[in-house]
């Protein structure tokens, strides 16, 4: 049961529902301000986020849970991520509620770092400073040592107050540079490890560090997770892949990696909880995959939350809100304003999670961004309010006067734990065995202090720390063994260290031979590598997957036979067989795999996936060229795609190779059910093979069509620069042939390559009016490599105005979009511009997109005056037409974009009233709505297998987002696109213009997804520019055509999908 909580001492106030455009910053520096007090003047020209209509977000917890708000304006306005230190004090990454590019970010430093003090110790915090002004973005925080390490771009900083005043006057990066755009999808944390490491996470924007003498140490595109020493020396990667944004990570008792991920897939987006193995390569942006050591198949999540932007997250130590929930995860939902709770159960070497409800709210604009265990057990919730909207699909507009706040919850009827962080105890004057007492302590954060004391005096506790290794009781032995990694890292405690965690290793609990195998896999000391081999064969996965690992780590060439008889195991699942493979990796014998692979006893002890394993290996290390037989059987004994580009990569170093891949290939083609998508995938990508190019064409000139398509497909996507001779004439009489599916397929070829005898098909096609109008639509599209002749746009305008297919009429529009008109074609097409529908509309004014006689501007701004779906145009996207032309002709352009501005403020009051109807929709009419022609839903849209895969996947959408957010989205569908939904142009070296999402990205070729649903794929090399568009794919206006009845219903049925 729910229930509802009010908070107490927290007035509420009535919001203000006007959607404030201006940027509003609160600028306090080294102040101490109570919770009563107000904000200090601020200098004149600068603006101060109002918080007189704050009042706490009403918020659902279980029966037997309260709620407080323990920080509010003035105390933080708009937190994000906190931390607390060694004292209880909070550290509050605090934004001025502005949405920047990283440009302005650097130029403005808007957004600070405040210290929180709770003076009274009830939980509810009373003043703050500001520790650290002037800062980009700061996105998290751990306290050691004394300092705050913070990931705010480009750097990762030490922040230090020497002078205990509460202001950090010291700030030191300790690792630089990391790209970002502004967006939040860049570096968080720090978080510290119980390798006594610093680790962060760093989305999708690239990297490059360089030494002191300015040399390039590490440079990267992708998205990965990092650690290094608290001094930033040994920067090392943990994992990476091509996912958009890992936000945060926590560590298990034996020291496994568990953390937030954002888009780990894509199409649906996908957000994800992570296990992140060491060296482990994660989906889903293929071009990063030349940067990785690849074990085999991509790694997968622990567990799938959908589409919730997740964010923060803590696994719970103290158990005191529940001792059933020790060790859980909580994770925050930013999108649907949740918090969850994960319950961890091991499955094989990895874990699996089930999900409880625990905190939401009913406001809409509650977002909690972090979660956090205080000392006591209680958890503090962040929420960021209203002000963040880049890449948001919950948060339509910037709304920074909605200011956000950090709760408390409790147990009801618990008593609190006396000193709950140890402040009472004499850390000075304890002796080595006193101290050791601690760490069979109930409170945690008491625990983790020991431990730390125990680090910093160093060698006086070796010997206690060994007993405890023999006889102390589980806690103590695990928090022993905590103290003696990080001490076998330092070279004066290093032999000692290891030898009493090589004692650890045979440890009656397998969380604690885990733990002290993790632990030597950073010592500085020699490792006794037959001790840890014995672990190979333990009955624990986790054991065995750790001990594989730090064999790995270790790079210790007396491991690599043990390594390969383990991949033998009848029970061993993905993550350790990912541990094997990626040992053999760093310790990098080839030969010794080499011999393994072809001994006498290979065959009767390795099976098919075994031996894919060992190629990977083989591939993956430094310097070992892989043979021909090893690429063979890596490339069609795997249908992976990963394991096939490694094998790819391989053969395209040999052309020599060819005879043979082309009897695989046939092998292939002829073993299979449907070889029109892993045999066409790698036929593709082998044309460049001179015996797989002359595959090609026997195939072309068979009279099989499903052979013909087939070979056409691979021409039509393979990385070619110019069509061989002996494909021509095949292609140019299978494009004017009878079969429609042949056809099509010999016009995406055509596209290619302007060929005399292709453009000669191409022509005859399109003419011909006994043919489909959409295979005509085609070879219309084909012919538009730069300039279009006059006498084909003609015929693109009868075919968009005599079509009774709308899909026709649409297409032929986005043909005419897409080409590269002059002025007088440009008068041709003005006149279409009054009747267009909102789409054809938006592709229509594309060409005009250029500096233009006025007499021709002047016809394009009367045209779009007149059309009826005028008002579903963006305005920028309009602007960004208007901006080129003449000057006479901006006024009458600005009055037009004042009628835009006009509708908006309209559709905003509109949107207002359609919110008070939405509990009169009925999900029944709106699902046959979604699937109309009016509506078009499912022209874009996929709910389960209903409709096209062009935007967003629907089938759970009422499970992540309100209905409100739902009407945003049709009202507003512009205001703010969903991550990895985002619109580009590519313009082509011949001229040609290209519009869609971009559905995914290589070192080869791009492929883009247009509205249509039309899938393109562009080679790198034909492209001159990218540009990224910041208007969605789905059209505006959908609000228009639609009753308000229509729109309610509509929304009721998408709040359906759960």
């Amino acid at each position: 049961m729910l229930r509802f909580v009010f908070f107490r001492g927290c007035g509420l106030f009535p919001l203000n529902s006007a959607l404030l455009g201006g940027i509003v910053c609160l600028w306090v520096q080294g102040i101490e301000l109570s919770q009563a007090d107000e904000p200090a003047p601020l200098e004149s020209g600068e603006m101060r986020t109002s918080t007189s209509g704050f009042r706490a977000a009403p918020l659902e917890v279980p029966e037997g849970f309260s709620v407080e708000l323990a920080a509010g304006p003035p105390l933080v306005t708009h937190p994000t991520m906190a931390a607390f230190d060694d004292r209880g004090r909070l550290y509050v990454c605090n934004n001025a509620g502005v949405n920047l590019s990283n440009e302005d970010l650097e130029e403005q430093l808007p957004n600070s770092i405040r210290q929180l003090v709770d003076e009274d110790g009830d939980g509810l915090f009373d003043s703050y400073r500001v520790f650290a002004d002037k800062m980009t973005f700061p996105m998290g925080g751990v306290w050691h040592d004394g300092s705050l390490y913070v990931a705010s771009p480009p750097n990762i900083w030490r922040l230090t107050d020497t002078d205990d005043d509460g202001i950090a006057d010291r700030r030191e990066a300790i690792v630089s540079r990391f790209g970002y755009n502004g967006n939040a999808a860049s570096i968080h944390g720090c978080f510290f490890g119980p390798d006594g490491r610093l680790y962060w996470t760093d989305g999708y924007h690239g990297h490059e560090f360089k030494d002191q003498q300015g040399n390039v140490m590490s440079q990267r595109e992708g998205s990965y997770l990092f650690s290094c020493r608290p001094d930033g020396s040994d920067k090392r990667i943990h994992c990476g892949g091509g996912m958009d944004n890992p936000v945060e990570i926590d560590f298990t008792d034996s020291g496994d990696m568990l953390g937030t991920v954002n888009i780990l897939y894509t199409r649906p987006r996908v957000d994800c909880l992570v296990h992140w193995l060491h060296g482990g390569a994660y989906p889903h942006r293929e071009r990063v995959l030349n940067e990785l050591k690849v074990s085999g198949p991509l790694l997968k999540p622990a567990h799938r939350f959908g589409h919730v932007a997740v964010s923060g997250m803590t696994r719970y130590r103290s158990g005191l809100l529940d001792s059933s929930w020790t060790d859980d995860l909580f994770v925050t939902f930013f999108n649907s304003g949740k918090v969850v709770r994960l319950k961890t159960q091991s499955t094989g070497s990895t874990y699996e999670f089930t999900q409880h409800a625990f905190l939401s709210s009913a406001s809409r604009e509650f977002h909690p961004t972090d979660v956090l265990e205080d000392a006591d057990g209680s958890l503090l919730v962040v929420d960021t309010g209203g002000w963040f909207y880049r890449g948001c699909p919950t948060s339509q507009f910037a709304k920074p006067e909605l200011i956000g706040g950090i709760y408390r919850v409790r147990r009801d009827g618990k008593a609190r734990r006396t000193d709950p962080r140890g402040m009472l105890v004499p850390w000075d004057r304890l002796t080595p065995a006193e101290l050791l007492e601690l760490f069979a302590d109930k409170r945690h954060v008491v625990r983790e202090t020991a431990v730390n004391q125990a680090v910093t005096r160093g060698p006086e506790m070796i010997s206690v720390l060994i007993s405890a290794i023999r006889t102390a009781d589980p806690l103590v032995r695990r928090h022993a063994i905590l103290a003696l990694g990080r001490l076998s890292q330092d070279p004066g405690c290093a032999k000692a260290s290891v030898s009493a965690l090589m004692l650890a290793v045979k440890d009656s609990r397998p969380e604690l031979r885990q733990l002290a195998c993790r632990s030597l896999g950073f010592s500085h000391g020699p490792v006794d590598v037959a001790g840890l081999v014995t672990l190979l064969q333990d009955s624990s996965p986790h054991v065995r997957r750790q001990a594989q690992t730090t064999l790995g780590m270790r790079k210790d060439l007396s491991a690599v036979q043990p390594l390969i008889q383990a991949l033998a195991g009848a029970d061993i699942d993905r993550s350790e067989r990912h541990a094997i493979v990626y040992a053999l990796i760093e310790i990098g014998d080839a030969q010794a795999i080499r011999n393994a692979l072809g001994s006498v006893d290979a065959g009767r002890v390795l099976g098919a996936v075994q031996r894919q394993n060992l190629l990977m290996a083989i591939s993956q290390i430094d310097d070992a060229e892989m043979t021909k037989d090893e690429t063979l059987e890596l490339m069609f004994g795997s249908e992976d795609a990963v394991l096939q580009l490694v094998a790819l990569k391989a053969a395209q170093l040999h052309p020599e190779w060819g005879n043979d891949l082309v009897v695989r290939l046939q092998s292939q083609i002829a073993a299979s059910d449907d070889p029109s998508s892993g045999a066409k995938w790698l036929f593709s990508r082998l044309l460049h093979q001179e015996a797989v190019a002359k595959l090609a064409t026997m195939m072309l000139l068979d009279t099989e069509p499903t052979k013909q398509v087939l070979a056409l497909n691979a021409i039509a996507e393979g990385d070619w620069k110019q069509p061989r001779v002996p494909w021509i004439r095949p292609v140019a009489e299978l494009m004017l042939g009878q079969q429609v599916d042949v056809a099509r397929a010999a016009i995406a070829v055509a596209v290619r390559w302007p060929q005399e005898d292709w453009l000669k098909g191409l022509r005859v096609v399109a003419d011909d009016q006994k043919r489909p109008v959409d295979l005509r639509m085609d070879a219309l599209a084909a012919l538009h490599a730069g300039t279009i002749p006059t006498e084909t746009l003609m015929q693109l305008i009868r075919l968009y105005r005599d079509s009774i297919s709308p899909t026709e009429s649409d297409r032929a529009a986005q043909i005419i979009g897409n080409a590269r008109l002059n002025s007088e074609q440009l008068v041709l097409v003005a006149p279409l511009l009054a009747n267009a529908s909102p789409g054809q509309l938006r592709d229509l004014i594309r060409p005009f997109q250029q500096a233009l006689p006025q007499s021709v501007a002047d016809q394009f701004l009367a045209g779009v005056h007149d059309a009826a779906a005028l008002l579903s145009l963006p305005e920028h996207e309009l602007s960004d037409v208007i901006k080129r032309f003449p000057r006479e002709s901006i006024s009458m352009g600005n009055k037009i974009l004042d009628r835009l501005k006009k509708h908006h403020r309209e559709k905003l009051g509109r949107l207002e009233k359609l919110r008070s109807r939405l509990s009169e929709g009925n999900a029944k009419r709106g699902r046959l709505l979604f699937a109309s022609e009016k509506a078009k839903c499912s022209s874009c849209h996929r709910v389960g297998d209903l409709g096209q895969a062009v935007g967003p996947d629907l089938t759970t959408i009422g499970a992540n987002r309100s209905a409100t957010d739902l009407l945003e989205s049709i009202v507003f569908p512009s205001a703010s696109i969903v991550r990895d939904y985002s619109t580009c142009q590519v313009l082509t070296l011949n001229g040609r213009v290209f519009s869609g999402i971009l559905v995914s990205e290589s070192s080869d070729a791009i492929q883009l997804q247009q509205a249509s649903g039309e899938l393109i794929r562009i080679l790198q090399s034909d492209i001159e520019r990218v540009d990224l568009g910041g208007v969605s794919i789905m059209p505006a206006g959908l609000d228009q055509s639609l009753t308000e009845g229509e729109l309610t219903d509509i929304v009721n049925y998408l709040q359906s999908l759960k």
